[in-house]
């Protein structure tokens, strides 16, 4: 598809465009599903635009964007229009200051990973269901982290394969133990399916936008395609971002652990997350102390 066939998808007036971003990977020609982004300057949620079998999921952004995070996905992006050069220009200052990014969204990772770990101890202690939740969000972040002082932008689909890779060229020495840390081991197509199930109802529950569509899709062309851990690891990934929306009326939510059990594919054994928390804490303290 073409980008005057793309532009003719969506509504974006003059406004910037731009094809890719967060979640974005080669599997996407494959699924049929184009993350495009529009620099129209405005807070407008995700939305999604079908045509046949292709997926157009929507993302509004804005030219004075300064959140490390955000910036830092917009490396891989393409651009589509841009009658002012203002995306081009955009894009060039974000690929000069690249490395500090990668340097600064590392270290917040680690800090992200610290908070969820720390919650996680608490919530054990009062006996919180959120726990399981919050150790699944820290291993999330230590791979983030260990992918982003590596220079690698992490991409939910690819994660497993890029951190394998730092394995095998020893670039870390925690990879081996964070991998085993989120349990991929457990992954079969019926363990996925209810997770891919359970994770489209958590993210419909608390968005109505069709979103979750895009989960889906994804999923199952890993599923059909044997790539079984990696699509273990997907899941994680939307799940995490997804409870990371509710993580701070969890009191108010408390109706949707239910489905986060199946989707998070969470465990209820205290004394193995107790172990987790500690194992992926000395991680964190080690790795911080090598960024700082």
């Amino acid at each position: 598809m073409n980008n005057d066939e793309i532009l003719q998808m969506i509504d974006s007036s003059n406004f910037p465009v731009g094809m890719g971003g967060y979640d974005s990977d080669e599997f996407d020609t494959e699924c049929e599903i184009y993350n495009i982004t529009i620099f129209d300057g405005t807070n407008s949620s995700n939305e999604i635009i079908q045509n046949k079998s292709k997926i157009f999921k929507i993302h509004h952004e804005n030219l004075s964007e300064i959140y490390p995070e955000n910036l830092i996905n917009f490396l891989n992006l393409q651009i589509i229009r841009d009658d002012e050069w203002e995306l081009k220009m955009f894009l060039s200052q974000i690929e000069a200051k690249k490395y500090s990014l990668f340097s600064r969204c590392a270290k917040n990772a680690l800090v992200d990973s610290q908070f969820a770990l720390s919650k996680a101890k608490n919530s054990i202690e009062y006996n919180d269901p959120f726990a399981s939740c919050w150790i699944k969000s820290a291993t999330i972040s230590l791979i983030d982290s260990v992918l982003l002082q590596n220079q690698i932008l992490p991409t939910p689909s690819k994660s497993l394969s890029s951190m394998r890779n730092l394995k095998e060229k020893n670039t870390n020495q925690f990879v081996d133990k964070i991998i085993s840390e989120t349990g991929i081991e457990r992954a079969t197509i019926s363990l996925l399916t209810r997770m891919l199930k359970s994770s489209i109802g958590f993210l419909d529950m608390i968005e109505q936008n069709k979103i979750s569509i895009t989960i889906e899709k994804k999923a199952n062309y890993l599923i059909q395609n044997s790539l079984l851990s990696d699509c273990y690891l997907y899941l994680l990934y939307q799940n995490r971002n997804n409870f990371y929306k509710i993580k701070d009326s969890l009191n108010k939510n408390s109706d949707k652990i239910h489905v986060l059990k199946t989707a998070f594919d969470l465990s209820n054994d205290l004394s193995a997350s107790s172990q987790s928390i500690d194992s992926l804490s000395k991680i964190t303290n080690s790795l911080l102390h090598n960024v700082l």
